[in-house]
């Protein structure tokens, strides 16, 4: 009793720190990049620690657990954030996360079977690593909920702190056991304890968080949110088709390279990510007016902001990328210079994408979301297949920017068109 009184005292303690716009911001981007950090630290690193043949093995599980977790997170929290007439609580979308768990568990499990084959240990290991993303995208439900209360600091704590508990544990027990089964089981554990510390009892000084068993609104969320998550698996699928063609037909320690070179990548859709977030609930309210000269302007000043942080991120990679790659994981990669920078400026076009996503998701315009990402994912899995079969690795830049760059030339397109469709309408009424 003692106990759970002390650990209330403490809850309360922790969320009623008063807040302010800058401290979400901060937050937000500290949690958004730790977050976004670990992928690419632990591909990095496990390289140099297990050596490139197992390291390419972890590539592919980080890879396939990435895409599969869009399951689990199923673009709820998009939906949840920008559902500014709160027409579902948040026992309804806890229900929908308990159902979306079970599902992608057992997608998960087949998956696995069918990447690895006959190699058992390669099976557990995606295994393991699918159930290690599942706690993050279960913790987006709480996360999501923080802030559309105004609570965008609780976010990102909630995100560094448990990013850096179970990447912590899982190096050191690497390090130590040099057994990735074992060193990813352990941090499964850290991170739903982090989830319970973090989020779940803060959460608790909020609100009920009790489950909601309603059909109706069970069904209408995951009814709305249909076209937001094939969207997004869509997208992570586009984001993985070069290094699932990689694993399927070059060695293993191509996959690491590969993964090694496509780590910096994540850095610009990063800083996007904490970009667009923060300004999601402003583009909702802007958009809904009817004088959209304001919804414009944060549109073009957004997707400025990240074509300049991708030139940045180009320089800083031709200049610093490979000789960092290379200190890294020990692996020699001076002949794949071109490739990262190709990589990186498929990476600003997929940032670019990305928030085109966003802003069409603002717009309600799922029809083209879907449409969008159809269209771009045939022609990543048909270019990756070819080029990678023919270039290798070079290849499977090639593919990557193929394919973002039709999905950015789709989603601008639909969003240019939204908007002067829309303007019409006004004027005629005016």
């Amino acid at each position: 009793m003692k106990v759970n009184k002390l650990l209330t005292i403490a809850c309360h303690k922790y969320v009623s720190s008063e807040t302010s716009e800058k401290n979400n911001f901060v937050w937000n981007m500290i949690g958004s990049m730790i977050f976004a950090a670990a992928s690419m630290i632990l591909s990095l690193l496990i390289i140099r620690i297990v050596g490139e043949d197992d390291g390419g093995i972890f590539a592919i599980a980080i890879t396939v657990a990435q895409m599969l977790a869009f399951i689990e997170y199923y673009e709820t929290r998009t939906f949840q954030v920008t559902d500014t007439k709160s027409t579902f609580e948040f026992g309804h979308y806890k229900a929908v996360k308990y159902i979306l768990f079970v599902v992608s568990v057992v997608v998960s499990i087949v998956y696995s079977i069918l990447t690895a084959k006959s190699n058992i240990y390669k099976c557990i290991v995606i295994l393991l690593m699918c159930i290690y993303r599942f706690v993050d995208a279960y913790a987006d439900l709480y996360e999501g909920t923080f802030q559309k209360d105004g609570r965008l600091d609780l976010t990102g704590k909630s995100q560094a702190f448990r990013t850096v508990m179970s990447v912590t544990v899982m190096l050191v027990v690497l390090i130590i056991t040099k057994n990735m089964i074992l060193a990813i089981s352990l941090s499964i554990l850290i991170a739903i304890l982090g989830l319970i510390i973090f989020d779940v009892m803060p959460m608790k000084t909020f609100r009920n968080i009790a489950v909601i068993w309603n059909e109706k609104y069970i069904l209408g969320i995951l009814k709305n949110c249909f076209p937001l998550f094939i969207g997004s698996f869509l997208w992570s699928y586009i984001l993985s088709a070069s290094r699932i063609a990689i694993d399927a037909k070059m060695a293993s320690n191509y996959s690491a390279y590969f993964q090694t070179l496509f780590m910096p990548v994540s850095i610009v859709n990063l800083f996007a990510t904490f970009v667009m977030k923060p300004a999601l609930t402003k583009l909702a309210d802007e958009y809904a007016s009817d004088y959209k000269k304001p919804f414009i302007v944060s549109i073009s000043k957004i997707s400025v902001i990240i074509v300049g942080f991708t030139i940045i991120c180009i320089i800083g990679a031709w200049i610093l990328g490979i000789p960092v790659l290379q200190i890294l994981t020990g692996s020699e990669l001076i002949q794949y210079k071109m490739v990262l920078i190709l990589l990186m400026f498929a990476g600003g076009i997929n940032a670019l994408s990305y928030f085109g996503y966003y802003v069409l998701t603002v717009m309600r315009k799922s029809g083209m979301i879907i449409i969008g990402y159809i269209v771009s994912a045939i022609v990543a899995k048909l270019a990756n297949e070819y080029l990678v079969a023919r270039y290798g690795i070079k290849g499977g830049a090639y593919g990557f920017l193929t394919s973002v760059m039709v999905l950015f030339l789709i989603f601008y397109f639909c969003i240019i068109y939204t908007i002067l469709k829309k303007n019409k309408k006004i004027l005629r009424k005016g």
